[in-house]
């Protein structure tokens, strides 16, 4: 059995010192191909791990442009990878960046639902902010816990953080605007409402009425209902408020009967974050760009091209 210790310093001299493996194994007393074994074992038990730094890609050019087209703060472009998870991890760098930037302690945060949402906040790595509070902004999805629920991603975002959060205990979609009227009333969702007026940043996945749909997926909406919401000239959605091609709101009987912080709400936040990308995302992308809903993007290169 090697001893860890004779691999790290096998590794080193080779690595750092810049030995040959020749060198190593006079120096050692070992033969050369065991060192040669000893270096592939030291790599297999990440005694060390090999890092190529491929330069940044510099989009700076296409994220003014869409600034300046779409009149917003700041658009932020990652690569465009094969392996979405790459794309996610350099989301998750853009974004624990930004709020190391933009956020100031006891600010308030809201955040909604969605894959990628919660896919890229699970990455980030962020500096404590003390009195961090976030905020859920709409009522909970799914029968099963997928983790996409606003309130499993206001917790994980609050750890990281090192702040609280609050938790919204009824779901986003109710059985008509009766039930909705009533648990408006009740105490959990009154101060969630009236803690979602201090919100000063907010980070927004959105989903799309053309091609896959989550709401779909979990069985919170049909194909029926996105039929309905199709017919209505409606895009997609972003905190469950259903827009046009042109970012506005479009009354329909599905948001009646939702419980989710109101569009015009939304349009008030200091700073609304975008994090989203792909080809069927584009469409409300554009909407929620237009519609003053958004003004912070976070995305990768081909969807930004669609987007210029």
């Amino acid at each position: 059995m090697v001893k860890e210790k004779l691999l790290l310093k096998i590794a080193h001299l080779y690595y750092v010192e810049n030995l040959t493996q020749q060198e190593i194994a006079n120096k050692v007393n070992i033969s050369r191909s065991n060192i040669s074994r000893y270096l592939d074992k030291a790599k297999k038990e990440k005694i060390f791990e090999i890092k190529i730094n491929y330069p940044k890609e510099n989009f700076n050019e296409i994220e003014l442009a869409i600034e300046n087209k779409y009149k917003i703060k700041e658009c932020i472009i990652v690569p465009t990878s094969e392996l979405i998870e790459n794309i996610l991890k350099n989301m998750a760098i853009e974004l624990s960046e930004l709020l190391d930037r933009v956020l100031k302690p006891s600010d308030f945060i809201g955040v909604n639902w969605g894959n990628t949402l919660k896919d890229v906040i699970s990455k980030i790595k962020v500096q404590k902010k003390p009195g961090i509070k976030v905020i859920p902004m709409m009522g909970g999805l799914g029968k099963i816990d997928t983790g996409i629920q606003t309130n499993i991603i206001s917790r994980m975002l609050a750890e990281k953080l090192g702040g609280i959060s609050y938790q919204i205990h009824f779901p986003a979609f109710l059985d008509n605007t009766e039930i909705k009227k009533t648990l408006e009333k009740d105490s959990n969702i009154k101060e969630i409402f009236e803690l979602s007026e201090k919100i000063s940043i907010a980070i927004l996945g959105m989903s799309s009425t053309t091609g896959e749909n989550t709401l779909l997926k979990i069985n919170e909406l049909n194909q029926d209902n996105i039929n309905y919401l199709k017919s209505l000239g409606i895009v997609g959605d972003i905190n469950l408020n259903w827009v046009n091609k042109n970012g506005q709101f479009v009354p329909n009987e599905i948001y009646d009967r939702t419980l989710t912080i109101t569009y015009d709400r939304i349009k008030k936040i200091q700073n609304v974050i975008g994090v989203a990308f792909g080809k069927n995302k584009v469409e409300i992308i554009k909407a929620s760009l237009i519609g003053k809903l958004i003004n912070i993007l976070i995305t990768d290169k081909e969807t930004a091209d669609f987007l210029i």
